[in-house]
């Protein structure tokens, strides 16, 4: 179903897209900033990361879970600003 937007509503909605945009990226810059410590505090890139630690290879640790969960969250982040990016 496809809807008619008038023209003085359209600007809001590009503009509202825009600020979604600009959320999505600086919450993506902070994520991959974080993920980041966790690579150089441990000394291992995320992808090994996450095999290792899915396979249960490493352990129940605090900053092991918060690693992952910040790489699960960055992922949906990246397919949220895909979608928007595509609006």
């Amino acid at each position: 179903m496809d809807a008619a937007i008038s023209e003085d509503v359209a600007p809001l909605i590009k503009d509202s897209i825009r600020r979604e945009i600009i959320l999505l990226e600086s919450k993506i810059n902070l994520a991959e900033s974080e993920i980041k410590q966790f690579e150089d505090k441990y000394h291992l890139a995320s992808s090994e990361f996450l095999k290792k630690f899915e396979k249960g290879d490493l352990g129940d640790s605090q900053d092991y879970f918060e690693w992952w969960g910040l790489i699960k969250g960055l992922k949906k982040l990246e397919e949220r600003l895909k979608k928007s990016a595509r609006g």
